[in-house]
């Protein structure tokens, strides 16, 4: 499955000096995203006043003092414009990495080959997380606003894919009162419920887990005696939304279900859907 459909293509910026990387770069890429590629930082600030970009890839090859030069370069206009840098290494090492995110990139990684899918959901993780903080802040509020809905809950999210993790915190972490924690597998996830079942509000559960899936684990928690346990929403996170997954999750316990990649909408309507229950009025 496509992390992004054609007529939701994100537009990127690929950065390197070396023609032939930001060639395999963009053919890699170019079934996921609008791609333009530039070989300076000059040519890339000219991008970015051309184009609305939502993500800037800086390629390590060799000579790692261009590429950071070149983030110095870019950094200010792309902050300004809350556009994430990301670094794709030739080689990665730990120096390079510990010195990206100092600097201000959002993220490092090694280009492998084989990987383009993976490289693109990592992309697209990231688009992600920027526009909900972006847009996060120029939310009005009032008096049935989320984060009076939100506040003081806790939502347990189930997830083995730690950039996953990482992704729903940023979305929602944030929120004032807003609380999360985390399971790294399902049978995690029953355990967490099982010790404290009157604590969370919602149960984010992904459907593809190692040790115990999502399914088994929804189906573990409604078979306990503790209080809580018919009741708590439980909401799967699945990329397969054909009827079939779908009925398996109902048919498991779980009431209802959020598509992967989660956005920032998406994930808060869900959260205000089943955390209404119990709101202050």
């Amino acid at each position: 499955m496509a992390l992004i459909n054609d007529k939701e293509k994100k537009h990127i910026l690929v950065i390197s000096g070396e023609p032939r990387v930001l060639a395999e770069i963009k053919a890699e890429l170019m079934g996921h995203f609008d791609i333009s590629i530039a070989a300076s930082g000059a040519a890339a600030l000219s991008a970015m006043e051309m184009y609305e970009i939502s993500a800037i890839i800086i390629y390590i090859c060799q000579n790692r003092e261009i590429a950071f030069s070149v983030f110095t370069e870019v950094f200010d206009s792309a902050k300004s414009k809350n556009i994430p840098i990301k670094f794709l290494a030739e080689k990665g090492n730990d120096e390079d990495e510990t010195a990206a995110f100092k600097i201000g990139a959002v993220d490092y990684t090694t280009r492998r080959k084989g990987t383009a899918k993976a490289l693109a959901d990592r992309i697209g993780l990231r688009i992600t997380a920027s526009e909900y903080e972006k847009n996060h802040f120029k939310r009005k509020t009032d008096a049935n606003s989320y984060e009076k809905i939100l506040h003081n809950k806790t939502i347990l999210v189930a997830e083995d894919v730690e950039i996953n993790r990482d992704i729903v915190a940023a979305m929602l972490s944030e929120i004032d009162g807003l609380t999360l924690e985390f399971a790294v597998n399902g049978k995690e996830a029953v355990e967490k419920f099982e010790k404290s079942p009157s604590l969370y509000a919602l149960i984010l559960m992904d459907v593809q887990m190692p040790v115990m899936n999502g399914l088994e684990a929804t189906k573990a928690i409604r078979r306990l005696s503790c209080e809580n346990a018919r009741e708590i929403p439980i909401i799967a996170a699945t990329a397969d939304v054909e009827e079939k997954e779908i009925k398996l999750c109902m048919e498991a316990g779980m009431n209802g279900y959020i598509e992967k990649p989660v956005s920032s909408e998406k994930i808060l309507a869900c959260a205000i859907e089943h955390c209404k229950t119990g709101c202050e009025s």
